[in-house]
């Protein structure tokens, strides 16, 4: 009878150890499963939530009075040319999601009232190449604005009005949306498409500031300098037309959720494998021990040390090998059905690594047939009168 056979045979015949094995092991792998296929739609959802906290880098024309600028509360008419957003593309500064904007103050007329704001002219971010590209910013239809908050109410239009419009520098403009209340001065402010507000100015190319979320950790693990460091000495190289400010506490704060998010699952990750290892090397040997007495009779019907080893070896692979497929199946399935609620941004993106999951799949096998192997090895050393009529 072949090796095969004979595993098939005693799996059989040990059904329930064979069962609880298979359990165990599948749980465990299902877990494992569930973990990895969500640890991408997890590490998606993190960058979006990071992303979402706000540009952290802002970089102004270089002639621009940083005291005032400030004073006023980040407002300057000071400009510059559009080309330092190409420059800073050829150059592929660490950066990312670049937003060019232009503002200025003007006078906003409604059908109830008249306002002065700052009209923001802004265009969809624009991905660095080489970086993720969603939208940070999308843009912002031609012929509409978006209102804040306090700028709507102001105006006299409700947030559920439909065909609203507003007078800009003579030009009527549909209102397209009011945004959410921010409790900043965004608030108050009135955006529009930057080319709009570009010809609505007559300062064509021009450039109030464009704003980044800064991209600098493998420059900073390259050179060891910190990222303000970095930042400063890219933008000197790249252009003597601007000058940027780095918003340090949004970075870090950005900096810290990724790290803190990583380390975890890196431990969560560590404590499956654990578990699993465990699980295995715990079961098989059991296996292997309680079956001293098969052995022995193995080796007094003409069975040596290797035979007995590959029967040991493929009825823990062959257990191991159901597992994981149950496992991985029921672990992606579980992480597919759940992937929308618990990802609320990123959801819909969701696919399996099924690279990953194989490779679980393949070190439990491997995991299985190495736990099983030394105590059978060490049993066929012994001779078969020791073993016969043990207990298993």
């Amino acid at each position: 009878m072949n090796p095969l056979t004979l595993t098939i045979h005693e799996i059989r015949h040990r059904w329930k150890s064979s069962l609880l094995m298979v359990v165990i092991v599948g749980s465990l792998i299902a877990a494992l499963t569930y973990f990895t296929v969500n640890n991408a739609g997890f590490q998606r959802e993190i960058g979006r939530n990071a992303r979402d906290i706000g540009s952290n880098v802002v970089i102004l024309p270089a002639e621009v009075d940083q005291f005032r600028y400030h004073s006023e509360g980040g407002y300057s008419e000071v400009t510059m040319n559009d080309q330092v957003v190409q420059q800073l593309l050829e150059y592929k500064a660490s950066l990312n999601h670049l937003i060019p904007m232009l503002e200025r103050r003007v006078e906003c007329v409604s059908q109830q009232n008249k306002i002065t704001a700052r009209l923001i002219g802004i265009s969809a971010s624009i991905p660095v190449p080489g970086r993720p590209k969603a939208p940070m910013q999308k843009a912002i239809k031609k012929g509409q604005v978006q209102l804040g908050a306090t700028a709507a109410k102001r105006l006299g239009i409700p947030r559920d009005a439909n065909g609203a419009t507003v007078t800009i520098y003579d030009q009527r403009f549909t209102v397209g949306r009011i945004n959410r209340v921010s409790g900043t001065w965004q608030d108050a402010a009135i955006l529009i498409d930057l080319e709009s507000i570009q010809t609505l100015l007559d300062l064509p190319n021009r450039l109030s500031r464009i704003e980044a979320i800064e991209c600098t950790q493998e420059q900073c693990a390259a050179t060891g300098l910190t990222s303000d460091v970095v930042l400063a000495n890219e933008l000197t190289r790249i252009t003597d037309q601007a000058v940027l400010l780095r918003k340090e506490k949004m970075a870090d704060a950005r900096s810290s959720i990724r790290v803190l998010s990583n380390n975890n699952l890196a431990l969560l990750r560590n404590a499956l494998w654990m578990l699993l290892a465990l699980a295995i090397a715990g079961l098989a040997t059991l296996n292997s021990l309680h079956r001293q007495s098969e052995v022995g009779v193995l080796q007094s019907v003409g069975y040596g040390q290797t035979k007995v080893a590959v029967l040991f070896a493929l009825r823990s692979l062959v257990l191991t090998l159901i597992a994981a497929t149950m496992g991985i199946g029921v672990g992606a399935c579980v992480a597919y059905w759940q992937s929308e609620p618990v990802f609320e941004s990123t959801g819909n993106k969701f696919a399996v690594d099924w690279l990953a999951t194989s490779y679980i799949g393949l070190l439990a096998m491997l995991l299985s047939v190495a736990a099983s192997l030394l105590p059978a090895v060490l049993a066929s050393t012994k001779h078969p009168a020791e073993l016969i009529g043990r207990e298993s």
